[in-house]
């Protein structure tokens, strides 16, 4: 008996391992090489969805459909992960795993929902008192908190209350169910962290300082990564930290506006209309011609001058002065929202 033990593979539990990363269940299970194709296609897919939100050469409406088949692999995986290990048992033991309630099942729906593996395995009053305590968290943000440092141990209590006659490995079972519980989180925050901090970031237009071309509300994906190898050019839409003079004046949130000059131009602006190097720039995409004089004046090297494509009605460059390279976060790409105004913001040619 020992033996079929050894062997015997538990598909919620390679079910649980493929939700810390798709692939892992599979090796579980004893099938590594197929574990191992997952691993590679699940990465490479989640490369390219990154990739397609920050080019603006690809149109969102690829990214949406390649988020989708992410979505449905991660969906498939619980699927493969659990037949390759229904597979690699003998018939015995899964009738035996058949004929009653299965604890990596409960500790399964417990991880989703609180309350849910309990509901499974017939434990009604503590199913129902989690579940009201999981609904309490989804409103108030510091129960929901206690609810992810709680959920090991309902979950592993949620295994030890399950009937079973099987038996029971103990001595990595708390670890076991740690893992599956918080080692998905804590991969989700630590990779959204990452790409947030070094890839891209979503930001909302908060004012009317860029329209016609950006709207109050608009949903942006900002990019990261292109400003790390090539140096912002005129017509991008930057992200930057408030300058010196806007900390001066109390000025704490990212600003949004419109590279217009480059280090070492002369910039000017007179009878509506810009100049860069005395040479009138062409501007397709401003509200209205500019009301007011300014320069000239040469912005200085490694700044820029950015000024907002409402130009009667923006906070900008001509105001507070050049915005410093170090204080750049980003670069505009892709509106995301509202759908109806979705998709890649233009590159302007001059």
């Amino acid at each position: 008996m020992a033996n079929t033990e050894q062997i015997s593979k538990e598909p919620w539990l390679a079910v649980n391992l493929s939700k810390i990363f798709p692939g892992i269940g599979q090796i579980y299970a004893g099938n590594v090489l197929r574990g191992i194709i997952w691993i590679i296609a699940y990465i490479g897919l989640l490369i390219f969805i990154i990739y397609s939100l920050i080019n603006p050469q690809i149109n969102l409406g690829i990214t949406l459909i390649f988020t989708g088949i992410y979505l449905f692999l991660s969906v498939a995986n619980f699927f493969d992960a659990h037949r390759c290990a229904k597979k690699a048992n003998q018939p015995h033991f899964e009738s035996q795993r058949k004929s009653s309630k299965d604890p990596w099942l409960a500790v399964f729906w417990t991880s989703f929902i609180l309350g849910a593996g309990h509901l499974y395995i017939k434990k009604t009053l503590i199913g129902c008192g989690l579940l009201f305590f999981w609904v309490l968290g989804l409103i108030i943000p510091p129960l929901g908190l206690l609810q992810i440092l709680l959920t090991p141990f309902i979950a592993y209590h949620a295994y030890k209350a399950t009937p079973t006659n099987r038996p029971k490995s103990q001595k990595y079972l708390k670890s076991l169910i740690a893992l599956v519980i918080i080692l998905p989180l804590v991969i989700s925050v630590v990779m959204s962290g990452a790409i947030r901090l070094y890839i891209a970031e979503a930001r909302y237009i908060p004012s009317d300082s860029m329209q016609p071309t950006l709207q109050i509300n608009d949903r942006l994906i900002i990019d990261k990564i292109t400003y790390q190898s090539q140096a912002p050019q005129r017509g991008d839409i930057i992200v930057f930290n408030p300058t010196e003079s806007l900390i001066q004046q109390n000025f704490k949130d990212a600003f949004l506006k419109r590279v217009i000059g480059l280090g070492g131009e002369k910039v000017e602006v007179k009878e509506g209309q810009v100049y860069i190097n005395n040479q009138p720039l062409e501007e397709s995409y401003i509200a209205e011609k500019p009301d007011y004089q300014y320069g000239p004046i040469t912005v200085a090297n490694n700044e820029y001058f950015v000024l907002g494509d409402n130009r009667n009605n923006a906070y900008d460059s001509h105001y507070w002065g050049f915005v410093p390279r170090q204080n750049i976060i980003g670069k505009a790409t892709k509106k995301f929202w509202p759908p109806q105004r979705s998709g890649s913001i233009e590159k302007v040619n001059y």
